[in-house]
Order: structure tokens, then sequence, then C-alpha cells
């Protein structure tokens, strides 16, 4: 992989029919599936995409836009659907979102594999005092889960907090991506797998439900996990539902 911590990472493979897309969260990095790559198999494509505004500063955050990371998504899927008959989609938390609305558009799109998607949200008081502590460069090494928030931030961040005004309308219309995915969550017949901490900071477990009440989804939910660290059991049995999904495609 790139030294560039927080490019896209494309792996296209000559002849291959599966691909892996991947699509992080909002602030959020490629880096955050590290974890899975190792797990897919080389005959297997791999779109893992930096979304537009990300791995830069503040200011260019905050002139990107929903509108652009849908279009960059649609772009994608749609290259992939050309030389791929079998995608399986991976999403983190905003990724989950605009995987979610695109994914029954393609016929290729055969599962899903979603990590903490954000239908209701709720921050708690930490994250605020870790975003304050991280924009003045402190963060604790010792903290395994602060640590885990800190290298998952692909924004430059600035001690002038004042420059964060204007991401303000990023996280407006992730607010509503929020609200309007629920109906999708819920009808969707996509095979997915979701997966959900209850010590997350952003989620509220309540998401869950939209996932539990449809018979396509299977809902995984991990006591010690939260929204950027992963417990150990929690990571092992996303990559088993990767491999299981990959299995499955390769014997269609």
């Amino acid at each position: 992989m790139s030294q560039n911590m927080h490019e896209s990472f494309i792996r296209i493979v000559d002849g291959a029919d599966t691909a892996v897309f991947m699509v992080h969260g909002i602030m959020s990095t490629p880096r955050h599936f590290d974890f899975i790559i190792p797990y897919i198999p080389s005959n297997v494509s791999i779109c893992n995409i930096l979304l537009d505004g990300h791995g830069a500063s503040v200011s260019d955050f905050s002139k990107t836009s929903m509108k652009k990371w849908k279009a960059q998504v649609l772009k994608h899927l749609t290259k992939l659907s050309k030389t791929h008959s079998k995608i399986l989609i991976i999403g983190y938390s905003l990724g989950t979102l605009l995987t979610l609305e695109i994914a029954e558009k393609f016929k290729e799109v055969k599962a899903m594999v979603l990590l903490n998607p954000p239908l209701k949200v709720f921050v708690k008081p930490v994250m605020i005092s870790r975003a304050l502590k991280f924009s003045f460069n402190k963060y604790n090494l010792e903290d395994k889960e602060e640590l885990a928030t800190y290298n998952d931030i692909s924004i430059k961040l600035t001690p002038y907090l004042w420059k964060y005004f204007s991401t303000l309308p990023r996280f407006v219309e992730l607010l509503k991506l929020c609200h309007d995915t629920r109906a999708i969550a819920l009808s969707s017949t996509v095979p997915s797998h979701v997966f959900f901490g209850k010590k997350d900071e952003l989620v509220s477990i309540k998401s869950a439900k939209y996932f539990e009440n449809n018979e396509n989804m299977t809902v995984h939910t991990f006591e010690f996990s939260g929204h950027f660290y992963y417990e150990d059991e929690f990571k092992s049995q996303v990559t088993k539902s990767v491999n299981c999904f990959l299995n499955t495609l390769d014997k269609t």
C-alpha cells in the first residue's frame, strides 16, 4: 500500500469478476479498512477510495459537499460494474449511508458489510473533548480508544477553532442523509452484515433497530467497541463476514 496514509488504494485485477468497493466515513481515511485488506484474496479487485476534500486541510474539507461525495461513489461503482459482475461493498459510518442509497441501482452489488451506520446520531461528551485535544495536537498514546480516533482522522486539524465553522454545512448534510437512509435500511434487498459497538462515541445503538427489522440484514453488536476502536472479536467477525460473502460469490 502507499506510504501516504490518506490516499485511495486501487487494485484492479485483470480478468477478475469480483470486486470489493470500500467507502470511509466523514473526516476519516481509507486506512480505516487496513485490517480487512490482507484478508481479501489476491484474485479480487479492490477499490478503496478517498472522498473529496479528505486527506487535506479544514478549508479543503469545507469546500466539498455531499453532492460531490455521492457523485464520486456513483462514478467508481459504475466503473467497477462495467468490468466486474459481482461487487461486495464495505462501508464505514458516512460510507454506509452513501452506499446503502446507491446499492439497489446496481445488479452487480451482491452483498454489503456495514460498519457503524449512523442512522441515529448521539455525540458523547468524550468525543467533543477529544476533538478539542486533537486540534491542539494532543492525545494520549496510552489510551487505545483515543489513539484509534486520532489515527482515523484524515483532515489536518488546526488550533484556530473558528475555521471549523465553515465545515458545519457538511455535518448538516450528513444529518439529513442519516435521516433519509433509515427507510432504505428497512427496505434494502441486498444481503448485509451490519456491525455496531456499544461504546460508539457518535452513533446511537438505536440505529440497529432499522436493520434488525429487515430480513436481509444480520446485525452484530459488540460490548467493548466504539466508532473508531474495534476490539479483536469485532475485527475477527468483520473479516469472517467478508470472507463468507466472497466465498459465496466465488461459487456463483
